[in-house]
């Protein structure tokens, strides 16, 4: 009798809890359900059991159309998983090898001297320069249309990688573009019409489809919105045309099926799917977590395995937690800025936090500042590797470390030539070390990688130096120039499509284009402007010349 009754006050107690986190999870997502709203879909799923699954706010606002637990999103970057899913089965097929070279399959492509496998385009790991950034920087507007072939051609058209492939890690659209283009090659099918028919149909998802056009819209598809002003949506276009990266539309039930394959395969899919969940190493020794199209993590002591993605009117986040055999799903046709803080809201209801609180940060003790040593250390401080500057001085007898955006903090000495930024939370170690006859500045913030920076002359710049940097600039790989020209207050920046911007120099030779991008020029031997490499984001050291 009495292990009935407690049988019976357990299965009341569990009750009472999964409905206090659903009512809990309803709020977090509350808003979405407001009047001329969009909204979404939460799904979560535990060991095939549904613990939440609901619908939120419009599919289309001017028709007051709802959008339910059916309801179809565009994935966004959530697709690359199956772009790579089917390189896996290609593979396993023996239609192709991860490490074959893409001219393998893509002969178009130039030399750039280096090797670039599948393998690198699935890891991320490949060099190429990313869209749209590419296009921005070739005078493209945002709004323009841009396909998988305007993709291809650009990528044709460069000469240089942003670094040595397998050497780091930078996420481009560029991989899973090409990598789509390959499976339609090696198939001799339609990129879309293949992944239907040996993907999405095995897979049992019935209304999942890839649309480069963003306009095969269906009964189920949820219509795509930004908020223009308060409460005020109107709707989003995505200029994305192309496919691999991006563009698969699906419901959350359809992506749960999916999801429970990563958790649980079954045979047909284990050996694509481990394939999937490989991992790789930098040619550094450092691990990369991104796998193929799955990044692999730790999230407060659980082992997740997820991708995000955002385009204009759609945001998408897809986690497993295989370790606890829960899968987690929120879509959205709107860009909710809150929808970060809301998934980690959820989470916190239905996972468990692991992670190991314990852990004390090192007990760092500062000694006295000795004020001549510090002296040696007062500069102008340039990183030339992410183009940005530091200036270190003495006031009121204190060592100051001051930031571009005017904040500073002090140095507490530790030894001659070790300091830690005072007045931050975190452990932040500046070693001053002495090279060539320089002082350079290592900064090194916990596990993050050091932070070089050399010394440099700050004086501002004079007339004949602005004239200098005047120009008309060419660039063969984006068939597109800039126009250089001083004014009263300095130098100005045009593009025949983007229009006039102001330059700032940030050091002799280097200026920044209004926060677009960074330039840095060359100079000959007689000391004049030859032309300029451009960075801008996930594209490096474009050539423009002088013409």
């Amino acid at each position: 009798m009495k292990k009935s009754i407690l049988f019976v006050i357990s299965i009341l107690l569990a009750t009472y809890l999964s409905a206090q986190k659903t009512e809990k999870a309803d709020q977090i997502f509350e808003d979405w359900n407001q009047k001329n709203h969009p909204g979404g879909v939460v799904y979560i799923l535990k060991a095939d059991k549904v613990l939440y699954l609901k619908a939120f706010g419009l599919a289309n606002i001017q028709y007051s159309i709802l959008n339910t637990t059916e309801s179809v999103f565009n994935l966004a970057s959530v697709s690359k998983q199956f772009t790579a899913l089917g390189i896996a089965l290609l593979q396993e097929d023996g239609k192709l090898s991860i490490d074959d070279s893409i001219q393998m399959y893509l002969p178009e492509l130039p030399n750039f001297g280096y090797k670039i496998t599948l393998r690198h385009l699935l890891h991320h790991t490949s060099g190429l320069r990313s869209t749209p950034e590419l296009f921005g920087l070739a005078g493209w507007r945002d709004g323009d249309a841009i396909s998988t072939e305007d993709v291809f051609n650009y990528t044709c058209k460069q000469r240089d990688l942003n670094f040595k492939p397998g050497s780091e890690f930078m996420y481009s659209n560029t991989n899973y573009v090409l990598l789509a283009m390959i499976i339609g090659r090696v198939t001799n099918q339609n990129f879309a019409d293949w992944m239907k028919s040996n993907v999405f149909n095995p897979l049992g998802m019935s209304k999942t489809y890839i649309d480069e056009s963003n306009l095969n819209v269906t009964a189920y598809t949820g219509s795509p919105y930004f908020e223009e002003n308060e409460n005020q949506f109107v709707i989003a276009q995505n200029s994305s045309h192309d496919a691999g990266a991006s563009n698969v539309y699906s419901s959350a039930p359809d992506l749960m099926k999916w999801m429970k394959q990563l958790n649980n395969p079954e045979k047909k899919w284990s050996n694509a799917i481990g394939l999937l969940l490989t991992n790789d190493t930098l040619t550094n020794g450092t691990s990369n977590e991104y796998a193929f199209g799955l990044i692999s993590d730790d999230y407060k002591g659980n082992k997740r395995i997820y991708h995000t993605g955002g385009i204009p009117g759609y945001l998408s986040f897809a986690m497993n937690f295989p370790d606890e055999q829960l899968s987690v799903i929120v879509l959205t046709n709107y860009l909710d800025y809150k929808a970060q803080q809301r998934v980690e809201m959820l989470l916190s209801l239905f996972l468990n936090d692991k992670s190991d609180k314990k852990d004390v940060p090192e007990s760092i003790k500062p000694v006295p500042l000795n004020l001549k040593c510090a002296a040696n250390y007062t500069s102008d401080y340039w990183n030339n590797k992410e183009n940005y500057s530091r200036s270190v001085y003495i006031e009121n007898d204190t060592l100051w470390y001051l930031r571009t955006n005017k904040t500073k903090s002090p140095l507490l000495q530790i030894n001659d030539s070790i300091f830690v930024i005072g007045g931050v939370n975190a452990t932040v170690l500046v070693h001053f070390k002495k090279q060539d006859g320089l002082i350079y500045m290592h900064v090194k913030d916990g596990a993050k990688p050091i932070q070089i920076f050399e010394p440099y002359d700050n004086s501002p710049p004079t007339a004949k130096d602005l004239n200098n940097y005047s120009g008309v600039y060419y660039s063969s790989e984006l068939e597109t120039s800039y126009t250089i020209t001083t004014d009263q207050v300095g130098l100005i920046g045009y593009h025949s499509r983007h229009g006039s911007f102001p330059i700032e120099i940030l050091r002799k030779g280097i200026v920044n284009w209004s926060g677009m991008a960074v330039a840095k020029y060359e100079f000959d031997d007689q000391g004049k402007m030859t032309g300029f490499y451009v960075t801008m984001d996930r594209v490096r050291n474009v050539w423009f010349a002088k013409q």
